[in-house]
């Protein structure tokens, strides 16, 4: 009987040694063990973050859908009336992101992102009320406050769980469901609008789609966790195979304090502002498509629940360009090279829109420019996350790097003018000059990284980790002397 006892305290004594090897020493179960992290992490981050990007971007641009069924005339909009409804939105959501982050950052992902989603859904729902131009602008004002902090909000999180390699794909992933958004937004605006109700077509429009996503945000405060180390759907094994391999990759730390001097050296970071840019010229292109895209459609002689419908094809070129940003940087790792190429392409495609007046070229080339508009937005924002160092800065440069999207969205509500339908030649060559403006500053970046890693080789300096704390390595940011940046 004694020997039966203590069979089994050896048994138990050999698996709890086991465990405690397998938590706390890597070795060949690690990778079976980030596999199952990686697994158990998609699963509970990915599906509804996608979902509630394709429902955000639906909420923000169905403005558009709303027009098109008749929301302009019902209410009296006249002259420049309805850009300056749409541009409101940007007003407030250009200031909002960096602030946002830094609250995400404070109350965690899983509180903060369904909170924001269910502030402006609400509002949303309000502009089915609304009766006058006045009271649409100040919807769509507090509409910016909102939604400003989800999209920089989703890369900062990405940051605490995945490697910088592990980030490329679901960000592109996540950006591709904007575009999906598009390839619904038209068929689903059409069914709402015709629905016969005490409501007027629009109407119904707003409220549904203002609806599920308030159902999404609930079903994200149940499942979305804030960082790997207090996830409840992870085994200890699994948590402690992650963390050590965030750390070997230098991936944020959920215990890295506020720094405002990385605020300041982010602020200060000529490079960050230069993929702001990118990120604005491509988000120009990328806003106007998706507000505009019915009217410029419509305009091509086509009704309006047709040019609904249709403004589904450039959004599903979009979208498949946008899959293929998840690849193309596994192929071939130089992302200035990628963004250079479709920024060209989409420079031609546009001029050639604004030079014809062929019906079926202009919609033809309106679907090339979309597909290759489409990729640039993922892939800069990638680039940034691979470069961007430190907990703070990072976090201030995701936001600041959207926030220019912003801007995109405040100046392309303004350049498809009612004046010069049905070409609209001066909003196609404003596009054109912004993919232009992506070649030369993603050139531009492209060389200076490759000197500031030739100059890093030549000084071939090491970082003393064993003689600086936790907090002064990250407040080193990129400018650690080990980092080199991506192309």
């Amino acid at each position: 009987m004694a020997k039966e006892s203590a069979t089994r305290d050896s048994a138990a004594m050999s698996e709890k040694s086991r465990s405690e090897h397998e938590i706390n020493e890597p070795g060949k179960a690690d990778d079976e063990l980030i596999k199952s992290y990686l697994r158990k992490t998609d699963l509970h981050l990915l599906p509804l973050t996608f979902t509630m990007y394709f429902l955000s971007v639906i909420d923000r641009n169905n403005i558009g859908n709303a027009k098109a069924a008749g929301m302009d005339k019902h209410l009296g909009l006249h002259g420049q009336q309805f850009n300056w409804i749409i541009s409101a939105f940007f007003f407030t959501y250009i200031f909002c992101e960096v602030p946002s982050n830094i609250l995400l950052k404070r109350f965690g992902a899983r509180m903060w992102l369904p909170l924001l989603a269910v502030c402006w859904s609400v509002l949303v729902a309000c502009m089915a009320a609304a009766k006058s131009y006045g009271a649409l602008v100040a919807v769509r004002v507090l509409m910016g406050v909102f939604e400003a902090g989800y999209v920089p909000g989703f890369i900062y999180m990405t940051s605490f769980w995945y490697t910088r390699r592990q980030q490329g794909p679901r960000i592109a992933l996540f950006f591709s469901a904007g575009v999906f958004a598009g390839i619904w937004a038209g068929p689903l605006a059409a069914r709402l609008q015709a629905i016969d109700g005490k409501l007027l077509g629009y109407q119904y429009i707003f409220i549904i789609e203002a609806s599920m996503t308030v159902l999404v945000a609930a079903l994200m405060a149940l499942i979305v966790q804030d960082y790997p180390s207090t996830a409840r759907f992870l085994s200890p094994a699994e948590r402690a195979a992650a963390l050590r391999m965030l750390e070997a990759d230098r991936a944020l730390s959920p215990q890295a304090l506020y720094s405002t001097q990385q605020v300041m050296r982010a602020l200060g970071d000529w490079t960050v502002w230069a993929y702001a840019i990118i990120f604005w010229a491509a988000a120009t292109g990328g806003a106007t498509q998706a507000i505009f895209g019915p009217t410029l459609i419509k305009a091509m002689g086509y009704t309006s629940t047709r040019a609904q419908v249709l403004s589904a094809v450039p959004s599903a070129c979009g979208f498949v360009a946008q899959l293929l940003s998840m690849i193309l940087p596994r192929v071939y790792t130089h992302f200035s090279v990628w963004i250079m190429l479709f920024s060209a392409c989409a420079c031609a495609f546009y001029a050639i829109i604004a030079t014809t007046e062929n019906v079926h070229v202009r919609f033809a080339f309106l679907c090339l420019s979309n597909f290759a508009l489409s990729p640039n937005m993922p892939l800069v924002s990638v680039w940034m996350s691979h470069n961007v160092l430190g907990a703070t800065k990072k976090g201030v440069a995701a936001a600041c790097t959207v926030m220019l999207g912003g801007i995109a969205g405040l100046i392309g509500s303004h350049i498809y003018r009612d004046k010069d339908a049905p070409l609209f030649r001066f909003g196609h060559i404003f596009v054109c000059v912004c993919n232009a403006i992506i070649f030369i500053v993603a050139l531009a970046l492209n060389l200076y990284f490759r000197f500031e890693n030739r100059r890093r080789d030549r000084c071939d300096d090491d970082l003393d980790a064993a003689t600086l704390t936790p907090e002064q390595i990250d407040d080193l940011c990129d400018s650690r002397p080990d980092h080199r940046y991506s192309l």
